[in-house]
């Protein structure tokens, strides 16, 4: 009786071969780690001409808000009007709301114009509310150099009477030095720049409007 022989092992290795390349399609592709950047003012704010020695007014900044598509890391542009891309490689190191937050209320404390400045949430009562949200904060590639539009809307109530005394809306354009993602960020930081600078005149103005009608 002639021995049963099993598969003879070169037979095995084509089954073995498409195995292992099943298994290799299951694995997460290579993907190229993302550039992280982050917003942050590109110089001092100084103090609007109406700020005071003994400012007697306190504020509390409120969660800044940003609107849909401006509220994650992604780091958004547009080409063509009306369709909006993100960048593969490069993303924001928070949402572009919480990195505002440090910064308005280092150019709120810088200013002059309160004695103190608070960040929400907060028990204690302040003189004002100042209520923010984000409108835009994308690079526009329709025009050589690209621009980065930065839409910043305030809305400062007076606590006392729990009304909304003013609102504004801040809207920079910046060109950009680069056509890229980096270009996009250096533009973006000189337009926050440039947007806390007219928020603080703004709130210069209405302690200003309020302080004469008490």
């Amino acid at each position: 009786m002639k021995p049963v022989h099993s598969a003879k092992p070169a037979k095995l290795l084509p089954l073995l071969a498409v195995l292992i390349a099943g298994c290799s399609a299951l694995q997460p592709a290579n993907v190229p780690v993302a550039a992280v950047y982050r917003l942050d003012t590109v110089a001092s704010i100084p103090a609007p001409d109406k700020a005071i020695g003994n400012p007697p007014a306190s504020i509390l900044i409120g969660n800044i808000r940003a609107a849909a598509g401006f509220d994650s890391t992604r780091m958004l542009f547009m080409r063509q009007p009306h369709q909006v891309e993100e960048f593969q490689q490069s993303q924001w190191q928070k949402p572009p709301a919480a990195m505002l937050m440090p910064l308005v209320t280092s150019a709120l404390e810088s200013s002059g114009l309160f004695k103190v400045v608070l960040q929400a949430p907060s028990a204690l009562q302040t003189t004002y509310r100042l209520d923010l949200e984000i409108r835009n904060l994308q690079q526009d590639f329709t025009s050589t150099p690209s621009r980065v539009h930065f839409v910043l809307r305030a809305h400062l109530s007076d606590n006392q009477n729990q009304q909304i005394t003013a609102w504004r809306e801040f809207d920079v354009n910046i060109a950009t030095p680069t056509e890229d993602a980096y270009g996009g960020v250096l533009a973006s930081n000189q337009a926050v720049t440039q947007a806390l600078q007219q928020l603080t005149a703004f709130c210069a103005e209405q302690l200003g409007t309020t302080k004469g009608q008490r």
